[in-house]
C-alpha cells in the first residue's frame, strides 16, 4: 500500500517534525508560500495525489504577510471542500480569530457548505509530541503511526530556520518567545502543557481532545453562489468585456452513458480547429468537461492537471489565471478545461462557478464545447449548461433503449418549466447519431417520430476498433484522416457553424498509419441515417441546420 502524500507549507521546522515522527507518510519538498503550492500541483512538481496538507498561520512576516495570510486562508478552504486532510500551525495565537474569520470569508466566496470546510489546529508551543498526536487523532485511519515517537520529536519548537546534521533528523532551535499555550477551554483546541524536553511523548492519543474545527454560516445568511463572483470582483475585469463576435457555445448531452458523447465532442473540437485553420480563418476552441463526477476528457487527451480546481481556488479569475490553468493539445489545437480529478469535489465547484467560467470563456474563445454527463436534470446541466449554450447536440446511438430514453429526456428538456421541464427551446437542439450502422431496426422515420422533430444534424459512422485504438494511445487527431469518421466530423463542423470559412476536406485520401494493427471498418454511413436528413428549420440556415 502507498503511503499517503503530505504537503507542507510552513516552516522548515514542521516539515522536519514529520520526517522525523516515523509515521508511514510521504514528505514532498517545503513550499515557502502558498503561490509555490499552487504552481507546484500545476507543474506536476507536487503530486496531485496528496490528501494532507499543512498549513502555517504566520509562514509570511513584515510586507505582504496580509495578503499572505487571506491566501492561506483561501487554500484552506479549497483544499478542505476538496476532501483534503487540512492542518494548520498555530504560531500567533492571538491572530487566530482574524485567520478563522478569512477562512469563514473563504468559504463563502467559493460557495462551500460550512460542513465541508473542516481543519485541524495545531498548537506549536506545546511541544512536537503534542503536535504529533492532533496528527494522529486527525489522521486515524489514515496514516500509520508508531507506538511510540523518537524522543526528538518531543523537543520545543520553533519558527526559526533549523540546520539538519544529516537525513531524517533535526536540530531544533529553542523558542525565543514564550507565548501562553491555547486555552483548554476553547473548544477544539489544546489542553495546556508541555511534553518533557528530551523524552518521548507521554500524552496519549486519547487524552487529547479532537481538534477538528468546523466553520459555521453565518445566520439567516444563504451560502454564496459563485454567480454573485462579479461583485465581488473575482472576474469583473472579464466579465465586464464583451462576447467575442460570433460566438458559438455547443453543449453536448445524453441520457446514457457509452453514447461516446466525449469522444463526438472532442473531435467536432478537432475538426472545427482544423477545417477553420486549413481555410485560412483559424477560430480559437475550448473543450469544457462539465461531467464533474465522471469526466472522461483528460482520459481521452491523456493530461490530468491542471483541472477547474486550479482556477477555483484563486482570489481573481482573470483571462491570465483561466489560461495557465487550461490544458493545450498540440496535435488537436484546442484548449480543455479538465474537471476535478476526485468526483467527491464535484459539490465544491458548483453551478455558480461554473456559470461564471462558461461567461468568461465565452470572452476568450470564438467557439466552446461543453460535454456534460448523462444526468441532465443535475442542476450544473439544467441549470447552466444548457441554458448557456447557443446550440444542443443530443448524442445518441441506434440501440432501442437509447433512442427511447432520448425521447424522454428530450421530453423534459423542452417541456415548459411551468409544466415541471427545464424550458430549454427546442429550436436549439439538435441529434447526432453516433457508432451509426446499417440494418440494426431503427430506421430514419423511427429516430425522427422518437425526437419530438428536433432534426438530425449528423451522423458518425461506426468504427469501434480505430476509435478505441486512437483512445487508449493518445491519438485522437489522427481519426480526423480516418476515411469514414473524418468527413462526417468535417460535415458536422459545418453543420454547427454555417456562417464560419471552413475547409470542405481534409487533404489526405487515406488513413495515415500511425496507429499500429487498426485496420479501418470499411462500412459505409448507412442510407437510413444520412448526414442530410433535416431541412434547415424555419429561420435557419446551413448543410444541415444548425442545432
Amino acid at each position: 500500500m502507498t503511503n499517503p502524500e503530505v504537503i507542507v507549507i510552513a516552516e522548515p521546522c514542521v516539515r522536519d517534525l514529520l520526517v522525523d515522527s516515523a509515521a508511514a507518510w510521504t514528505i514532498q519538498d517545503l513550499q515557502p508560500t502558498i503561490a509555490s503550492m499552487w504552481e507546484g500541483l500545476s507543474s506536476g512538481r507536487l503530486s496531485v495525489q496528496s490528501r494532507i496538507l499543512v498549513f502555517s498561520d504566520v509562514l509570511v512576516e513584515g510586507p505582504g504577510a496580509a495578503s499572505e495570510l487571506e491566501q492561506t486562508a483561501g487554500a484552506v478552504a479549497a483544499m478542505c471542500g476538496a476532501g483534503a486532510s487540512v492542518f494548520i500551525a498555530i504560531w500567533n495565537r492571538p491572530q487566530l480569530a482574524r485567520l478563522e474569520a478569512l477562512i469563514a470569508k473563504a468559504r463563502t466566496d467559493q460557495g462551500l457548505r460550512a460542513d465541508q470546510v473542516t481543519y485541524h489546529l495545531l498548537p506549536m508551543e506545546q511541544g512536537g509530541a503534542v503536535v504529533l498526536d492532533y496528527l494522529r487523532r486527525g489522521l486515524e485511519g489514515v496514516v500509520t503511526f508508531p507506538a511510540k515517537f523518537p524522543a526528538v520529536t518531543s523537543r520545543p519548537l520553533s519558527r526559526q530556520a533549523t540546520t539538519r546534521p544529516r537525513r531524517g533528523h533535526a536540530t531544533v532551535v529553542l523558542p525565543s518567545s514564550t507565548s501562553a499555550p491555547l486555552p483548554s477551554s476553547a473548544p477544539g483546541q489544546a489542553p495546556t502543557g508541555q511534553a518533557p524536553t528530551g523524552q518521548a511523548s507521554s500524552v496519549s492519543a486519547a487524552s487529547v481532545p479532537a481538534p477538528t474545527r468546523r466553520v459555521p454560516a453565518a445566520p439567516d445568511t444563504p451560502v454564496a453562489d459563485a454567480s454573485a463572483e462579479l461583485a465581488s470582483g473575482a472576474c469583473a475585469d472579464l466579465l465586464a468585456q464583451p462576447v467575442l463576435p460570433g460566438q458559438t457555445t455547443i453543449a453536448f448531452a445524453s441520457n446514457k452513458g457509452g453514447s461516446g458523447k466525449s469522444t463526438v465532442a472532442l473531435l467536432l473540437c478537432a475538426a472545427i480547429a482544423r477545417a477553420s485553420r486549413e481555410a485560412g480563418k483559424p477560430l480559437s476552441v475550448c473543450l469544457v468537461d462539465m461531467d464533474v463526477r465522471g469526466g472522461q476528457v483528460s482520459s481521452l487527451l491523456g493530461k490530468h492537471s491542471p483541472t477547474a480546481m486550479n482556477i477555483r481556488v484563486q482570489s481573481v479569475w482573470d483571462e491570465v489565471t483561466i489560461l495557465r490553468n487550461l490544458v493545450y493539445d498540440e496535435t488537436l489545437a484546442i484548449h480543455a478545461l479538465l474537471a476535478p480529478m476526485r468526483p467527491r469535489t464535484a459539490d465544491t465547484d458548483g453551478p455558480g462557478f461554473y456559470r461564471t467560467m462558461i461567461r468568461s470563456l465565452q470572452r476568450m474563445f470564438d467557439v466552446i464545447i461543453i460535454d456534460t454527463g448523462v444526468e441532465y436534470l443535475d442542476p450544473l446541466i439544467a441549470e447552466v449548461c444548457l441554458p448557456e449554450a447557443t446550440a444542443i447536440l443530443y448524442v445518441t446511438t441506434l440501440a432501442a433503449t437509447a433512442v427511447d430514453g432520448m425521447g424522454r429526456a428530450l421530453h423534459d428538456i423542452t417541456t415548459e418549466v411551468g409544466e415541471g421541464g427545464l424550458g430549454i427551446p427546442a429550436e436549439k437542439i439538435g441529434i447526432v447519431v453516433n457508432q451509426s450502422v446499417a440494418g440494426v431496426g431503427i430506421d430514419r422515420d423511427h429516430l425522427l417520430a422518437t425526437s419530438l422533430g428536433i432534426p438530425l444534424i449528423g451522423a458518425i459512422p461506426l468504427a469501434t476498433k480505430d476509435v478505441l485504438t486512437a483512445g487508449n494511445l493518445h491519438r485522437m487527431g489522427t481519426l480526423l484522416d480516418h476515411p469514414l469518421l473524418g468527413p462526417a466530423y468535417n460535415d458536422l463542423a459545418h453543420a454547427c457553424l454555417p456562417g464560419r470559412t471552413l475547409a470542405e476536406g481534409w487533404g489526405l485520401a487515406e488513413f495515415p498509419a500511425v496507429i499500429p494493427d487498426a485496420p479501418v471498418d470499411h462500412r459505409a454511413i448507412p442510407a437510413s441515417v444520412p448526414l442530410d436528413l433535416a431541412d434547415p428549420p424555419s429561420g435557419r440556415k446551413g448543410r444541415a441546420g444548425q442545432p
